[in-house]
């Protein structure tokens, strides 16, 4: 029985195959059918649509989109685009994340589809991690942000969303500011400078990225820094 992964690499050949013997009865809800066809498959409804979403092959498929009850691919879009970004790795495991993220540069109408993506779906993991802190799903937003920018999803628009948020605390889990610089989008000394970092970013970037002393006595010039990240920079001089 093909899996999560087997559906998103698919063909279009070998798609025909997988849903020639799939059972739809349309007088059911699509949700309820969706539900359907994911069970036949030994998979859940996220997973179901997601693999198809994302498979460069399901455009033109029409027949597959009615089994699933929606009148055209670009239906099926947005309730991917719904389910995508608002699951917290409860419907879809990290590693069906990373499959689709490994998926991406097969076509680029998929990739900048994810591109809109990435923004909405990691604020709803983050609000999850601070509601809940569940360690595993910290462990997967980990990778899940290292593999963004590691495997060539991420823009220079995305890291600058990313730098302008309040969100240091998650940036730093996936010590971000080290993947920003790696990825080639700003010079360690330029990242160091902006005040959206906290310490620990800063720390980081001294200790990683090698930030030499004559810059670090330049942000201590900076009268408006806390005494946090005063008495963090003092320790490097």
């Amino acid at each position: 029985m093909p899996g999560f992964t087997e559906i998103l690499t698919a063909s279009d050949a070998e798609l025909v195959k997988i849903f020639y013997k799939i059972k739809s009865d349309p007088r059911d809800d699509f949700i309820v059918r969706i539900n359907k066809v994911a069970a036949q498959l030994g998979i859940n409804h996220t997973q179901l649509i997601c693999a198809l979403g994302f498979n460069k092959h399901i455009r033109d498929l029409t027949d597959i989109h009615s089994i699933l009850g929606f009148r055209s691919f670009k239906v099926l879009t947005y309730r991917e685009e719904e389910l995508f970004s608002t699951d917290t790795y409860n419907q879809l495991s990290i590693d069906n994340i990373l499959d689709i993220y490994s998926e991406r540069l097969e076509d680029q109408e998929i990739l900048e589809r994810i591109r809109t993506l990435l923004i909405p779906r990691l604020k709803h993991i983050e609000q999850d991690i601070e509601k809940h802190g569940d360690p595993g799903h910290i462990i997967s937003y980990r990778m899940e942000v290292h593999s963004i920018y590691t495997a060539g999803i991420a823009t220079k628009e995305f890291a600058d969303a990313r730098m302008e948020m309040d969100n240091g605390k998650y940036r730093m889990m996936a010590s971000e500011a080290l993947l920003i610089v790696d990825a080639g989008f700003y010079p360690p000394t330029n990242l160091f400078f902006m005040d959206t970092l906290i310490p620990e970013e800063r720390r980081e970037l001294i200790e990683h990225k090698g930030i030499p002393v004559e810059v670090i006595k330049n942000r201590l010039q900076n009268s408006h820094i806390s005494e946090e990240e005063r008495s963090m920079l003092e320790d490097y001089i």
